[in-house]
């Protein structure tokens, strides 16, 4: 089990992950936030609005090659 902790807005929060998900996600994370473990909350909010923007685009798609597989 990995332990990450981040300090948002001066609280710490301890995230607790495991198997390939917690390496995937600290890997992504540091990415994300360039190596760094406090946080203000407007890059924490952006993030998540950047993550729900890959989401979409994702879920957009998927719809359309679930189409293209349709009409074969």
């Amino acid at each position: 089990m990995n332990k990450i902790t981040v300090s948002v807005g001066g609280k710490d929060f301890d995230i607790k992950l495991e198997g390939a998900f917690a390496e995937a996600f600290e890997e992504e994370f540091k990415a994300q936030f360039k190596g760094k473990s406090t946080l203000d909350p407007k890059e924490v909010l952006l993030a998540y609005v950047g993550k729900c923007y890959e989401h979409f685009m994702l879920e957009q798609e998927i719809s359309t090659l679930h189409k293209k597989i349709d009409n074969i």
